[in-house]
């Protein structure tokens, strides 16, 4: 399958992408830069349909991956940050439907709802809770992912992944050590095989599934779901860290 990641050249995007290659499919990397990768990348801009439209040539399946910079600028007004998660969102969907692809994976976030008492509800689509304008456009994201699978019978799987860890090095996104495991820990890989086993599917409408790696998760954040959904099982646990209150040894 041939797969265009958007938000490619990021800690996330890069990480997926040598998982999925790994697994036999063919990436395409979407930044606004040139990649450095193995992979086939092109530079462009997700808020022109252009360049949305030139990134998806040739492209069986897509994944979502890009947003605005995590930083105070980016979120202090929607200008910029509408413009990336919402608009370009919404410019990919309107120009894969356009080339006849089906297959799309959105990475969304926990932010986008409040855990309910009844956690399996909070798989369900609607309503999106936020209490800022990150977790506001990442609701609008998936807004714009189910009217795709409704309307137009594209198979999309929303993805709210937990905080981004590389398990090996012990560090996040930002290059900063982790020195104790949090329930909402997901390694790269991880989220990578999730992505895989949605886009292989064929019976994906569209559906939420959270993805994390701990243990813990399983059931504070409702994971179960996913491994039971997709057969899964997260493969970096974080279990080498110490769980918080537990003293260092």
């Amino acid at each position: 399958m041939k797969i265009l990641i958007t938000g490619g050249g990021g800690f996330l995007g890069l990480r997926m992408a040598a998982h999925l290659a790994e697994k036999g499919h063919a990436l395409r990397l979407m930044g606004r830069k040139p990649i450095e990768s193995p992979h086939e990348s092109c530079a462009g801009d997700v808020t022109k349909l252009a360049d949305v439209r030139q990134a998806l040539e040739g492209m069986d399946a897509l994944v979502i991956n890009h947003m605005a910079p995590r930083d105070p600028d980016a979120y202090a007004t929607p200008e910029l940050c509408f413009d990336i998660n919402v608009k370009g969102t919404a410019n990919l969907f309107f120009a894969a439907r356009e080339q006849g692809i089906r297959k799309v994976v959105l990475i969304s976030s926990t932010g986008t709802a409040d855990a309910p008492a009844d956690i399996d509800a909070w798989c369900a689509t609607v309503p999106l809770r936020g209490d800022n304008l990150y977790t506001l456009t990442k609701g609008c994201q998936e807004a714009v992912a189910e009217h795709y699978a409704r309307a137009v019978g594209m198979q999309v799987a929303a993805l709210r992944v937990g905080y981004i860890v590389d398990a090996d090095q012990m560090k996040d996104k930002y290059g900063r050590g982790v020195g104790e495991r949090a329930p909402a820990d997901t390694d790269p890989r991880d989220v990578g095989e999730v992505v895989r086993l949605c886009l292989e599917r064929e019976d994906i409408g569209f559906e939420v599934m959270v993805v994390m790696s701990t243990r813990e998760s399983l059931d504070l954040w409702n994971v179960r779901h996913t491994t039971e959904r997709l057969g899964w099982k997260p493969r970096f646990d974080f279990d080498r860290l110490r769980a918080p209150g537990e003293s260092a040894s």
